[in-house]
């Protein structure tokens, strides 16, 4: 695994403190492997506090948006005069688009949603095992989302 670029780094400290309510800003640091001046200023700088706690919702909402204008661009077109039921080139091609996004959406497992897996794993593990054992394996986790970066 490379070194992490600055903005990797800033992104996965994003996820970490925000999918991990009570995280402390030095245990990000440490985990990132940032300063936690460093983490200080780009909480206050982004505004992480105020970010949406469930970025797997917005991913939700923004399927059925998709969906929603699929579906209204298939109305329109159903809706005209018979012999005249087909798609500008204009049209089509918004509808490859959204359909390609919507197709992204849904395959896609990003970051975000391994983050929420893993810490759900996470406070599996600490239930299972000692603090040692799931400092270590939090750890290995860490490691794994670096890597997908």
């Amino acid at each position: 695994m490379g070194d992490l670029t600055r903005e990797q780094k800033k992104d996965f400290a994003r996820n970490l403190y925000i999918n991990n309510p009570g995280i402390t800003q030095k245990e990000v640091a440490k985990r990132v492997g940032v300063s936690a001046q460093t983490i200080c200023k780009w909480v206050e700088a982004e505004k992480w506090e105020k970010l949406n706690k469930s970025l797997l919702l917005s991913k939700s909402e923004t399927l059925a948006d998709l969906y929603d204008q699929l579906l209204e661009a298939k109305n329109a077109v159903k809706n005209r005069e018979e012999g005249k039921r087909f798609m500008s080139s204009k049209e089509a091609d918004a509808v490859l688009k959204i359909t390609a996004a919507i197709k992204n959406l849904e395959t896609e497992t990003n970051v975000a949603e391994k983050t929420e897996v893993g810490k759900q794993f996470l406070a599996f593990v600490r239930k299972i095992t000692d603090f040692e054992q799931s400092k270590q394996i939090a750890s290995y986790f860490d490691m794994y989302i670096k890597s997908c970066m």
